[in-house]
């Protein structure tokens, strides 16, 4: 890809294997013709381990880590412009687990795990299950998610194991104004 070319077509779609190739529709197109185009995707299979962090009667809800479409690449690149859908950081919880627990939108919960302890406002999410909560690391300075979550590593992918942590929730004493923000707070164990 030279810049003229560039210039001249109005950018090319990578892959482009040479000056004079038209660049690909899609990334791994290859792999849809008919014969297949060089060797297949690499694939392999591996033991499935379960997470390190268990789930017990004192630890009951698997926090599972995550971004929200507003935040793209953890707010770094998005962060500075004004979204209508940003906002501050909850700790999403089925509608079950909301029930259960005799939470309102917007109640400060304390949220434990066997590393730290946060605060943070509930938020009713119906696409979760009963067990699963959902938290983002995007707001660091309103709430610490990662100080809840574990250290492990997968050992093939080097990929840390954020999104299995267990956790506790206990209903606070206040409610969030506006869904959060001031009032979240962390506690760490040293």
């Amino acid at each position: 890809m030279s810049y003229q070319r560039l210039e001249e077509l109005g950018g090319i779609q990578w892959p482009c294997l040479d000056e004079n190739d038209p660049g690909s529709s899609f990334l791994h197109g290859r792999l849809w013709a008919d014969p297949v185009v060089g060797p297949r995707a690499p694939f392999t299979p591996v033991e499935h381990v379960p997470a390190l962090d268990t789930l017990t009667k004192e630890f009951p809800i698997r926090l599972t880590t995550g971004r929200r479409l507003d935040s793209f690449n953890t707010g770094v690149q998005s962060g500075r412009f004004k979204s209508p859908l940003r906002r501050p950081e909850t700790i999403n919880l089925s509608p079950e687990d909301m029930s259960e627990y005799g939470l309102l939108d917007g109640d400060i919960v304390s949220v434990s795990s066997r590393r730290g302890k946060i605060t943070a406002p509930a938020l009713t999410d119906p696409t979760l299950r009963r067990g699963l909560a959902f938290m983002t690391f995007h707001f660091p300075d309103e709430v610490d998610t990662n100080t809840l979550t574990v250290d492990a590593w997968d050992p093939k992918s080097g990929t840390a194991e954020f999104k299995a942590t267990a956790i506790r929730i206990e209903k606070g004493d206040g409610q969030a104004h506006g869904g959060g923000g001031s009032s979240a707070k962390v506690e760490a164990n040293v």
